[in-house]
């Protein structure tokens, strides 16, 4: 008969280990956890004391403040306005547009819009001369009723000497 074959015992996980360090230093984590709550509450507490008398002094003033209760910087304030104003200009109608102009062989490189002309300056980069007067004549439209060529140079050191140029196209919402 066959003999017994004794029993193999197979544990990798790691032995457990109760270190005191990591123990004195879960004791440190919860001493500090607890003195941050308590300072918490204590902040809390004097800043929920104050808040009457604070919202009392700031519903008393005139005018318009910010939150430290000085006088807005004009500055600032027209920098809001300005940013306020980009805000509302359809550019999704304005991209639309541009997509839809038919160029064969041309590369935008960048499109540069300014909200408050109504202007859009479009560098782009084709192959020849004539691509680049078609796509200026594609670009006149009835969203862009105004474009000129603002600038244009041959590339004689890149290879298949491209023509990069500067389109400027005056835009206006449908």
């Amino acid at each position: 008969m066959a003999a017994k074959l004794a029993r193999l015992e197979l544990d990798f996980s790691p032995a457990r280990r109760n270190a005191p360090m990591g123990w004195l230093l879960l004791g440190a984590g919860l001493i500090a956890a607890t003195v941050a709550g308590v300072q918490f509450r204590s902040a809390h507490a004097e800043r929920m004391e104050y808040a009457p008398s604070l919202s009392a002094i700031t519903g008393k003033s005139t005018g318009s403040r910010d939150a430290n209760g000085a006088a807005p910087d004009p500055r600032a304030t027209q920098a809001a306005a300005g940013v306020a104003r980009d805000l509302q200009v359809p550019w999704a109608e304005m991209l639309a547009a541009l997509e839809n102009v038919q160029a064969k062989d041309v590369a935008l490189l960048g499109v540069e819009p300014s909200a408050t002309r109504h202007n859009i300056r479009i560098t782009a980069e084709t192959k020849s001369l004539e691509s680049m007067l078609n796509y200026v004549d594609a670009l006149r439209s009835d969203s862009f009723p105004e474009v000129s060529l603002a600038s244009h140079q041959v590339e004689p050191q890149t290879p298949g000497n491209p023509v990069r140029f500067v389109v400027q196209a005056r835009w206006r919402a449908q």
